[in-house]
């Protein structure tokens, strides 16, 4: 997947009238962690998937924070000339989609936001040791080891290799910041209010984020009005473990 800047000479608004959605990725991740997924799209919509900063080789945030992600995000998409967009989430992607879609109540550009096995917008409540080793830089090794516990359905040889490098290019700043500030965050009492459509799509097999703290920390605080999706078959990485389906339930999900 490409770049914000690459979008921004390939991929804007002033040059179609689809619909447009922003793909945001997951901890570990970056922009062509989606690739797959926009691909399955086939081309109905004017897609843009943002590296975001400390990800992917982007420079990071000099003090990054829920808040400031959502800035830099909402930036990049100005940049873009977007004047309205679905954001799609996975996981630390979706907390900040969450935050974008706070923030936007007023300019109404956000008209969507869908989840995918998202961090709670309240607190990630992860084991200690957890924090410790994903604090840590991996090498090859541990970046493979820590994909491999994440999903349930094997992935290809080019999906595996994309997913052990881009856990690999994470800043190490921005990598202390989601496990010590990011992920204890809380922006719940905002989230409950939202107007806009919100689906969330999470997996029952999903070893990083459990079905327990989904129903304790996510559920109760998104609208009563969300859409709620299951699937039995992923583990966490459904984007690059279960593409097809859920490139069909973003399909069905979205509204326009």
């Amino acid at each position: 997947m490409t770049t914000q800047h690459e979008h921004n000479t390939k991929n804007t608004s002033a040059t179609t009238n689809r619909p447009a959605l922003v793909f945001l990725h997951y901890f570990g991740g970056a922009a062509i962690t989606w690739k797959w997924v926009i691909e399955n799209l086939g081309g109905k919509f004017n897609c843009v998937a943002l590296d975001l900063p400390g990800f992917g080789n982007t420079p990071p945030l000099p003090q990054p924070s829920i808040q400031g992600y959502s800035d830099y995000i909402k930036g990049a998409l100005r940049q873009l000339r977007l004047e309205s967009y679905t954001l799609i989430g996975h996981s630390m992607g979706g907390k900040l989609a969450l935050q974008c879609a706070v923030d936007d109540r007023d300019t109404g550009k956000v008209k969507q936001v869908i989840l995918v096995a998202p961090s709670p917008p309240g607190v990630e409540k992860m084991p200690e040791a957890q924090q410790q080793a994903m604090r840590l830089c991996p090498d090859e090794s541990s970046a493979k080891k820590s994909v491999m516990e994440s999903i349930n359905i094997e992935l290809s040889d080019v999906k595996l290799e994309t997913a052990i490098l881009t856990t690999q290019q994470v800043h190490p700043e921005t990598r202390k910041w989601w496990i010590d500030k990011g992920i204890h965050h809380s922006i719940a009492e905002y989230t409950r209010t939202l107007s806009i459509p919100v689906s969330l799509i999470v997996s029952h097999g999903d070893p990083a984020i459990t079905d327990a703290m989904t129903r304790a920390e996510t559920i109760p605080n998104l609208p009563a009005t969300t859409e709620i999706i299951n699937t039995d078959r992923s583990g966490h990485l459904i984007p690059l473990e279960d593409t097809l389906w859920l490139s069909e339930i973003i399909l069905k999900e979205i509204c326009y």
